[in-house]
């Protein structure tokens, strides 16, 4: 089959597949209903999936005095997004996925069938025929305003800055050890378009630094001196930071069990909801209530005061079951380990080349070596291909970049992973009640920015369930922004 001709298949399935969607969702009238659920002292709330989002929602619930019960298909926790992915905890990064420039950017590479430019986004062949992923880039698409983009970037701005206080109370009140090692980001600009650029998005950041000569970059960050004629400038924010997001998992896993009787059940899936009761709330609409789950090994677990969806990039289908629509779909990335002696000198910030879709950091060094974690690209690969090192010469391209900018560590190990994220439509998380329902919850799409949003949503999720207002820098926060029920 010629590309002419794949490129007929593919424009004529959008065309089917779009028309199929705006006739169905024209037809249904979308209400939207306030629980009446009043709040109760020690509820029992089950949360599916533990990875960084779902240990976090544990975290916060059990310690306001839920009895916690997490299900998860793996044989532990974090083994999926939350395993090897990137190392950036980075609020400072915030430009939404769904922007204005999305359009002119990629839309001629989605349809090149070929990933020959490296920095392209891709959709695979598998995706063409999916209606699951043209109803999500329609929800996408409609984001790709400067509109939305300025409202979705003020959304995660709120969220980030509000996480990053609660990842400072987590570590203030436990002890957790997780590589953390650097002490702030630096976006690298190589001409003054680029730099200017970072600027533009970085105005409304608090604790933002401007270099803008080579010298002043250098002086910040000296390992860049061999490459020192490529600089134009750099931003650096001191917010940020970096960690392995396994290890923080596995230990706040310890946490939960050792100190709030947090339950875990693995090698587990969802088979069905158990939907009990019907009630009618204020308005006078009936409201569904789910007492509890059924597992594919048909354990039962009932009288359930709350359920909480937070399995990353299975959302989707597992609330399709309840015939609700989560707007939250996989878009695969790559992800490069460098393993260096432990007298090899590696940067002291993150590192983030966005033209190049290059985010390098080094975790903290140990006793035998030291480790460069590099993550970046996009592609849509839908869920068969979760896991799987597909196309080994965009991983070998982020490798290369890194070593453009790292030379010294040219000749070390290196090992290449793929992983999965799962983003929402605006690319903001969806954290919140389902309409419809008095007591489900999800929290997620949170996309490539989860190891840096996962404290704050779970806050703020914890106080949605909870009844309670979110409060950060003396301002409470509208949880409606991050709602499910805004699509």
């Amino acid at each position: 089959m010629n590309r002419m001709s794949r490129r007929i298949i593919v424009l004529s399935s959008v065309m089917t597949t779009f028309g199929i969607y705006k006739y169905v969702k024209s037809k249904a009238k979308k209400q939207y209903f306030h629980s009446t659920k009043p709040a109760q002292d020690h509820p029992t709330s089950i949360i599916i999936g533990t990875g960084i989002i779902g240990l976090t929602s544990a975290y916060y619930l059990a310690k306001s005095g839920h009895k916690v019960i997490c299900i998860e298909k793996r044989e532990d926790v974090a083994l999926e997004t939350s395993y090897k992915n990137g190392a950036l905890i980075c609020p400072s990064l915030l430009t939404p996925w769904a922007n204005s420039d999305v359009p002119k950017k990629y839309f001629k590479s989605i349809l090149s069938f070929s990933s020959s430019t490296r920095t392209s986004t891709k959709v695979w062949s598998s995706t063409f025929f999916s209606t699951k992923f043209y109803r999500w880039i329609y929800e996408y698409l409609k984001n790709c305003t400067t509109k939305a983009q300025i409202r979705n970037a003020a959304s995660l701005l709120t969220l980030s800055m509000y996480s990053r206080q609660c990842l400072d109370d987590i570590l203030n009140e436990n002890s957790i050890s997780f590589s953390r090692h650097s002490n702030g980001s630096l976006q690298l600009a190589v001409d003054p378009i680029i730099f200017e650029q970072l600027i533009e998005e970085s105005k409304h950041i608090k604790n933002i630094q401007i270099f803008s000569s080579a010298d002043e970059v250098i002086k910040h960050e000296s390992i860049l001196t061999p490459v020192k004629d490529r600089l134009y400038g750099g931003v650096f924010s001191s917010l940020d930071t970096n960690g392995n997001i396994y290890e923080f998992c596995c230990e706040l896993k310890n946490i939960l069990v050792e100190k709030y009787g947090v339950k875990f059940l693995f090698n587990e899936e969802i088979q069905d909801f158990i939907v009990s009761t019907t009630n009618e709330n204020q308005n006078g609409y009936q409201q569904r209530h789910v007492s509890g789950i059924i597992t594919t090994k048909n354990q039962r677990i009932q009288n359930a005061d709350n359920i909480i969806v937070a399995n990353g990039n299975y959302v989707m289908p597992l609330m399709e079951k309840l015939n609700i629509y989560v707007p939250v779909y996989p878009v695969k990335g790559y992800v490069v380990e460098i393993k260096t002696p432990t007298n090899i000198p590696l940067p002291e910030v993150n590192l983030v080349d966005d033209v190049n879709k290059l985010y390098i950091s080094a975790l903290k060094p140990t006793d035998k070596q030291g480790i460069v974690r590099v993550s970046g690209l996009a592609e849509f690969a839908g869920w068969e291909d979760i896991g799987i090192l597909s196309e080994p010469d965009r991983a070998q391209y982020l490798y290369e970049q890194t070593i453009s900018w790292l030379p010294h560590i040219a000749s070390y190990e290196k090992a290449f992973h793929s992983c999965s994220r799962p983003v929402s439509a605006d690319d903001v998380p969806l954290i919140g009640r389902c309409d419809n329902f008095d007591n489900l919850f999800v929290n997620c799409g949170h996309g490539s920015k989860g190891w840096t949003l996962a404290f704050g949503s779970a806050a703020l999720l914890a106080n949605v369930i909870n009844q309670k207002t979110n409060i950060f820098d003396k301002e409470s926060i509208d949880p409606e922004l991050y709602s499910p029920n805004r699509f």
